[in-house]
């Protein structure tokens, strides 16, 4: 525990406080975690601060003596870990404020946004706040993304509440731009029955809005930390179970099925799986023009040059995130793969699913366009 208890403030041991203005409600919220424990959420839009709260959360908690996790949903200007995934911080060991690229547990993504991954992003917090109390962490912080308006933010938001329960659901608002959302996830539960208490709470004076390039520059900055210390490895292709692609679904096309593909699309068929009548090629170049298909055949492929760079998760067996990893260009081997990744070589054995990201990211760090 830190000296001084739960009134400890140095600025020296926590850079981060010089920089706060802690509003009454702030500490009011803190006090609710620290005496009460279980499960706060945080709630916002972007620049709002959820990040600021949550690390004065954990703080509270940490000065206090009690161990305290953060889980951390925000895929694009995320605190723990890099950009794409969700993190999940525990203190101690680490110290409130600590932006770590490695933190206890991560769940790889592979967007900078929730927006088309709710179900995802849905499983991905549970699975983190579920590893906390594994370690018999009592006392967690959530602090969820900036996606607050629309149909998908509320499927999303509905979907962490239900999933997770939360005892302390706060809101951080300008003027009244959360009440749709928090309306809908409810209110005070009666006497007796399990249910969340919300707090609407007030914005620091201190917050700044960020503009796309600012956000841009952080993730570059995240990524090309996160990859400094990588290194080549390289796994055999035929151990590795492939997701967020259409292939590993269908039977293996022979070599000569493939020659024959490769003259119809006009260029060589790298690999290519029939389920049916639908057949899945990689390619080394695009095709060139329409594609002569029998009644009730389809063809769907992808070019090797568009997976150069890819983002991907390197899962174990129990589907834990190791590391992220780019895949390197290369030509292509049918037997391995290389990737640019800080998972250390000796984990290699560890890695039974490559999960592909949507984006691709330059070794420096700089997101890409799709070729």
């Amino acid at each position: 525990m830190p000296p001084g208890g739960d009134d400890y403030h140095d600025a020296e041991h926590f850079p981060f406080l010089a920089r706060m203005e802690v509003l009454p409600a702030w500490e009011a919220a803190a006090r609710l975690l620290v005496e009460r424990g279980g499960l706060a959420m945080v709630l916002g839009a972007p620049d709002t601060g959820k990040s600021t709260l949550s690390r004065y959360l954990v703080y509270k908690s940490f000065a206090a003596g009690l161990p305290t996790a953060l889980v951390d949903l925000d895929l694009g200007q995320s605190h723990l870990g890099p950009p794409t995934t969700l993190g999940l911080g525990l203190f101690p060991p680490r110290l409130p404020g600590d932006n770590s690229l490695s933190p206890e547990g991560l769940y790889f993504i592979g967007q900078t946004s929730p927006v088309g991954s709710i179900l995802e992003v849905a499983v991905g917090c549970q699975v983190l706040v579920a590893q906390a109390a594994r370690g018999g962490i009592v006392r967690t912080v959530v602090n969820t993304s900036g996606l607050v308006h629309g149909p998908g933010a509320l499927r999303l938001k509905r979907a962490q509440v239900e999933l997770l329960q939360p005892d302390l659901i706060l809101g951080l608002q300008r003027e009244r731009e959360l009440e749709p959302l928090l309306l809908s996830l409810g209110g005070e539960a009666a006497p007796g029955e399990p249910g969340w208490s919300v707090r609407r709470l007030p914005i620091s004076s201190r917050v700044t809005r960020k503009t796309p390039e600012d956000r841009r520059r952080y993730r570059e900055e995240r990524f090309r930390r996160y990859f400094q210390e990588a290194r080549r490895l390289v796994l055999p292709w035929r151990s590795l179970v492939w997701e967020n692609l259409p292939w590993g679904k269908g039977e293996p096309l022979p070599p000569w099925e493939l020659q024959r593909l490769g003259e119809m699309v006009g260029a060589p068929v790298l690999y290519g799986e029939a389920s049916g009548k639908r057949r899945v090629l990689l390619v080394a170049a695009p095709p060139k023009g329409n594609l002569p298909l029998a009644p009730g055949e389809s063809l769907h492929w992808l070019s090797w040059s568009g997976m150069h760079l890819r983002l991907v998760g390197l899962l174990d067996g129990a589907r834990r995130t190791l590391a992220l990893g780019l895949i390197l260009p290369a030509p292509w081997n049918a037997e391995k793969i290389a990737f640019w990744t800080p998972l250390p070589p000796e984990a290699a054995s560890r890695v039974h699913f490559l999960q592909v990201g949507k984006i691709r990211v330059s070794m420096t760090g700089k997101e890409m366009a799709d070729v």
